[in-house]
């Protein structure tokens, strides 16, 4: 692979927004980050030169947010992500790209409307629910291995809940932990990952880590009201581009 100007002005940015996004900064700030590399090597190599890279930024979040998250909300949703995990590796290939970012969009767009412009009362939480966890957390493992976008499916589940901010990033850490520990032997049985995109894993690593650094100084000054609608917002805007490629 070329390592020229436009190289790093896609891949470079798009991995540092991995990076943000794991700190908790709202995981849809990071729906451009595939295609962004999209645009130099193709969507396959894509997704297997980020998952090592997300798992060691995975590591690096957990060691900030180790003693918060919420126990029984991160139970429930990591059996349904499993799930979802295993249902998409076995339909990977009956799914195109297009269609699956199309979904994601889809349902963040309907969520942020909904919050925006229908809801009243939009930071009284809902009631935990085990069906809408299983549900959600479900397409949010199948469409993390698909396209590495389980964030926005995972969010229609969580933010309702309100959270308190520390443990709502650390249950998304750990959360995403599990995700891609599972995700990993599958891509590479399915040959998906080879040495080739190992090296090129490892030399992009250290940018990772830094955008996880700048998403956690920012999770830590921001308010927890502004926290939240800027997550809400960054759904509503990655969604709608999401659509807007589709067509």
């Amino acid at each position: 692979m070329e390592f020229n100007l436009l190289f790093f002005l896609t891949v470079v940015p798009a991995i540092l927004l991995f990076g943000i996004s794991k700190a908790g900064l709202g995981g849809s700030v990071a729906l451009i980050s595939i295609p962004l590399m999209t645009v130099v090597m193709p969507f396959t190599d894509a997704l297997a030169i980020t998952l090592p890279i997300l798992i060691l930024a995975d590591f690096v979040a957990v060691y900030k947010f180790r003693k918060e998250f919420d126990l029984d909300t991160l139970k429930l949703i990591s059996i349904g992500a499993f799930i979802g995990i295993i249902i998409g590796a076995l339909t990977f290939k009956f799914f195109s790209e297009d269609v699956l970012k199309l979904i994601v969009g889809l349902m963040g767009f309907s969520f942020t409307f909904h919050y925006f412009f229908l809801k009243k009362n939009k930071y009284l939480a809902i009631p935990k629910s085990k069906l809408k966890g299983s549900f959600f957390s479900i397409i949010s493992g199948f469409t993390s291995f698909c396209v590495h976008s389980g964030g926005t499916p995972l969010s229609v589940y969580l933010l309702p809940l309100r959270i308190e901010k520390a443990k709502y990033v650390g249950t998304r850490v750990l959360y995403f932990t599990f995700v891609n520990l599972v995700k990993l032997p599958i891509y590479i049985y399915l040959s998906m990952i080879n040495i080739e995109n190992l090296k090129l894993s490892f030399y992009l690593m250290p940018l990772v880590v830094f955008g996880v650094f700048i998403g956690y100084q920012l999770v830590k000054i921001i308010e927890e009201k502004l926290f939240y609608n800027i997550i809400y917002v960054l759904i509503f805007i990655s969604s709608l581009k999401l659509i807007y490629d589709f067509f």
